[in-house]
């Protein structure tokens, strides 16, 4: 089966990614542990280096935090300028990799997000260090960079494959993955259908893929110690709960340098 790169995955779920997350739930849930961590570190500049569609760099803005997005796929950088104008949000978006951020960015920030699973679509370690490198030099003396991935030691032992459906009459994402020792392969059967009147066409579909690497914690902490973040703290979700490698679905590390 062929796979696409992440940045062209994502440009084609990029017209489907807001009607397949309900923000207004998720930012409630996350948004307060965020905020906390962010205080807990005297953060006020900001950049989420892997924004999607904008919504968190956008909810902090408009928490008074100077925030900035970066995405590898224009498509989702299009659609985040375009959210961040209709919510009347000042937000900086540029299309940067993880591993190009300093092309892009000059300034120091307090704190650094990379959240929704970001970095296990870095595919060898060597692309891992560099993204963390980046993020490193990116921050000032002191500041946070707060991950969020699934917890692979789990998820490699237990290879669910089939995920929930999510969207709205016209529009559903239904997720999938396959796994090798080395690799997951991770799909999405993007199902739309128009409407004209009061009448529906008939669905269509779209299934992309493309790979992504699973990270375990221990590998994780020993390359954010390679990269120079010290005080790693570990969660079990953008809840605040405690991490248990054996049954958290996510793991949420807060790292400082």
């Amino acid at each position: 089966m062929s796979t696409l790169t992440s940045d062209e995955f994502y440009n084609r779920l990029a017209r489907a990614f807001d009607v397949m997350t309900d923000w207004q739930a998720r930012l409630a849930f996350e948004m307060p542990f965020l905020q906390q961590r962010l205080a807990e570190h005297s953060a006020r500049r900001v950049l989420d280096a892997a924004c999607g569609t904008g919504w968190h760099a956008i909810a902090l803005a408009q928490q008074g935090y100077t925030a900035a997005g970066a995405d590898a796929s224009p498509a989702m950088i299009e659609r985040a300028r375009a959210n961040a104008a209709q919510a009347q949000a000042q937000v900086r978006f540029e299309v940067a990799t993880l591993s190009k951020l300093g092309n892009h960015f000059t300034e120091n920030f307090d704190a650094i997000l990379c959240l929704g699973n970001s970095l296990p679509h870095l595919l060898s370690q060597e692309a891992l260090l560099e993204a963390l490198g980046q993020m490193q030099t990116l921050l000032r003396p002191g500041g946070a960079l707060i991950l969020h991935n699934l917890n692979y030691d789990l998820r490699m032992k237990t290879r669910p494959r089939f995920f929930g459906v999510n969207g709205n009459d016209t529009t559903l994402v239904w997720r999938l993955a396959d796994y090798d020792p080395e690799f997951i392969t991770f799909h999405t059967a993007l199902f739309e259908r128009s409407v004209a009147g009061a009448t529906l066409s008939p669905w269509s579909v779209q299934v992309n893929s493309t790979l992504q690497r699973p990270l375990l914690r221990q590998a994780l902490d020993e390359a954010l110690a390679q990269a120079r973040f010290i005080n790693l703290q570990h969660f079990g979700g953008l809840d605040g709960s405690e991490f248990d490698i054996e049954k958290s679905s996510d793991l949420v590390i807060v790292a400082e340098v």
